[in-house]
């Protein structure tokens, strides 16, 4: 399984880098709208300074030709860049539209998924990737780790991916990897925290075996 930053904060970023376990970056609208510039200069200074991962840029438009064109924005920006589409009706049929077309060459992630149905369907609709959001499937009262089993049985050998989203824990981390997620995307902090959280009781060991 491949780990991703769920962020656009590039010094955050950089500090999972350092770690060796980025594998990626994912953004969404709410994440970019932090970062006070528009959009595209977001995903084109991730790009930049991070020229070896794929960086999956989401459209943010009410209408079909509005989320078609959005995407081929995304797409021009670099080739690393992955396009999200919510999974929705109008979502669904951009994804359509956009695998339709051999001038459109950017793969395409689903995403907002909540049921694996929606996982199945977009993949059928040609997505590359479907990325369930584990956390908010856990607060609407279903289990989330059921639900990544669910699509990861559902799609395999399908060539589209999965992309659990937005887990916090340290031990959901490792259950999505059991169930077989492709990629798990978490925030910088979410990474960092499963490694401070057991640092009093590491420390301890590391001054032990130092003769401290």
């Amino acid at each position: 399984m491949l780990l991703y930053a769920d962020s656009a904060d590039i010094d955050q970023i950089r500090k999972m880098e350092k770690l060796g376990i980025l594998g990626g970056i994912t953004t969404n609208p709410v994440i970019v709208a932090r970062e006070k510039r528009p959009v595209y200069q977001v995903i084109e200074s991730l790009c930049s300074c991070f020229p070896q991962y794929p960086i999956f840029a989401q459209v943010n438009a009410p209408s079909v030709e509005e989320m078609v064109s959005q995407a081929f924005v995304l797409s021009r920006i670099s080739p690393a860049v992955v396009v999200k589409i919510p999974a929705c009706e109008k979502g669904m049929e951009a994804i359509s539209i956009l695998k339709a077309d051999q001038s459109f060459s950017a793969e395409i992630c689903a995403t907002t998924i909540l049921t694996a149905a929606q996982a199945l369907f977009s993949s059928l609709a040609g997505a590359d990737y479907v990325a369930p959001y584990v956390g908010d499937i856990s607060a609407l009262g279903y289990d989330s780790m059921a639900m990544v089993r669910d699509i990861v049985g559902c799609l395999k050998d399908s060539g589209t991916m999965v992309l659990a989203a937005a887990a916090e824990k340290a031990q959901d981390m490792v259950e999505i990897a059991k169930a077989g997620a492709d990629i798990l995307t978490v925030s910088p902090n979410a990474a960092l925290s499963a490694l401070q959280k057991p640092k009093p009781i590491t420390q301890w060991y590391l001054d032990l075996f130092a003769g401290r």
